[in-house]
């Protein structure tokens, strides 16, 4: 197995200073699985005060010290974890105590999943002793232990156990699974940070179908709003799903990696149950996009996302039903409520929500989506007018035609909506000669309800 010179560096330093030490976890299983780890981690025999002993030459930190970690500054950063073992868990979380070992495999025996629970160093060789390189090879997310035991310590390995599945695409072992259901309700407990760092990798590193339709009480844990769409059938010749399968397939079908847009997703439908209707033989969801965009907002603030994956997220479930009929005037108004930076996005989730739908006119949903792209992307090039900031008339002009108060906002709007229209020109002539004939209109009007 081939490990950067840095890591190499480590393990024979202390190595030639009389300890063990190895690469170990996921950057073992990475490598095997022949990508390329994000990050590596060594554990040694050395207690912190030995390791930093061991590299007088290294600018070292004391991130973890009180769970035996330190850190070298060297190639980016490498933490250097003393063997250890943990004590008591009471709080599902974390253990009352860390002591530390000289016993590798005490150390591997208190980790999640056997995949993760290996060691390897240049001197050694893989080491090995719960079966992971065998899970690898055979697809299977495996705790080390019985799994009653390893999430009772720490719920937070109920989701990890989940992510690494789909993330891995690998099939969770039986006794794991029933397990993780089992024990679902003890994810109250974790942090709502800690919970989205692990709903967000899945959602961004791997197909989140079949797992989380066949583990769907994990999820409808965290995100209890989503239990209402379990097995709520569509009744309509657009759908050939439930909402919530209809909500996965459009996770997995969206080209976009983004957390927010993944997550407006997973979440666009989730006020369809509440809104539904059935009327001359079809279902109907009327409000299901607004309602939805509220909900999902509440969600995500719930899970401490930022306040701009927030809005976001809001935005693309509150636009993302609109029905795109072609032409530009359309795409000029949609622009102007959603924004240039966001319009990808939104066309990127329509076009998800499309693929998830059943086959009924999907190709022609698919044409209009194509040609709403096309159509913002001459309005950008071309710097069409899509708001009150590109109008080539401000506040100022319209005030020196004689309008104030809420007068400016309104003969701006007006102007602004007949250039989107294609009414009139973005020129400003053209607007100002239109800014008095309103004036005018609104004069005779004023005049004839006297």
């Amino acid at each position: 197995m081939q490990i950067p010179e840095n890591i190499a560096f480590i393990i024979a330093r202390l190595e030639s200073a009389g300890y063990e030490a190895y690469a170990v976890g996921g950057c073992v299983r990475d490598r095997l699985l022949g990508c390329e780890p994000k990050d590596w981690d060594v554990c040694t025999s050395a207690e912190p005060e030995s390791v930093k002993a061991a590299f007088p030459d290294v600018r070292i930190l004391d991130t973890g010290i009180k769970h035996g970690t330190v850190t070298l500054l060297m190639g980016g950063g490498v933490e250097v974890t003393t063997f250890r073992v943990d004590g008591e868990y009471k709080d599902s979380r974390r253990p009352e105590s860390v002591s530390f070992t000289a016993s590798l495999r005490a150390d591997l025996a208190r980790r999640d999943l056997t995949i993760n629970a290996m060691a390897y160093s240049p001197r050694a060789g893989l080491i090995d002793p719960f079966g992971g390189r065998r899970d690898l090879a055979e697809g299977v997310i495996r705790t080390v232990g019985r799994p009653e035991e390893r999430f009772g310590e720490d719920a937070l390995r109920i989701l990890r156990a989940l992510r690494f599945s789909v993330t891995l695409g690998f099939d969770i072992e039986p006794e794991t699974e029933a397990a993780m259901l089992a024990l679902r309700h003890t994810l109250g407990r974790i942090s709502a940070e800690r919970v989205r760092a692990e709903l967000v990798k899945a959602l961004t590193e791997g197909r989140v179908e079949p797992q989380f339709m066949r583990l769907r009480e994990v999820v409808a844990e965290i995100i209890p709003e989503l239990r209402p769409c379990f097995d709520f059938e569509q009744r309509t010749i657009h759908h050939c799903r439930d909402v919530y399968a209809h909500s996965l397939a459009a996770v997995d079908n969206c080209t976009s990696s983004e957390p927010t847009v993944k997550m407006a997703l997973l979440l666009h439908d989730i006020m369809k149950p509440a809104m539904y209707k059935f009327k001359n033989g079809s279902a109907h969801f009327k409000g299901h996009p607004a309602a939805g965009a509220k909900k999902a907002a509440e969600i995500m603030r719930r899970l401490k996302f930022d306040n701009k994956s927030v809005a976001l997220a809001e935005k693309l479930v509150r636009f993302h039903d609109v029905r795109l009929k072609g032409g530009l005037p359309q795409i000029l108004k949609l622009t102007r409520l959603v924004g240039d930076d966001d319009m990808p996005r939104l066309f990127a989730v329509m076009r998800a929500d499309t693929l998830a739908q059943s086959e009924y006119k999907r190709a022609e949903k698919l044409a209009l989506i194509d040609a709403g792209e096309a159509d913002f992307r001459y309005a950008v090039g071309h710097d069409l007018c899509r708001g009150l900031s590109g109008l080539a008339i401000g506040g100022a002009d319209a005030a020196e035609l004689g309008f104030a108060g809420r007068q400016i906002g309104a003969v701006l709007h007006f102007c602004l909506n007949a250039v989107m229209n294609g009414k009139i020109k973005n020129e400003r002539a053209a607007l100002l000669d239109c800014a008095e004939k309103l004036k005018a209109r609104w004069a005779d009007a004023e005049n004839a309800g006297k």
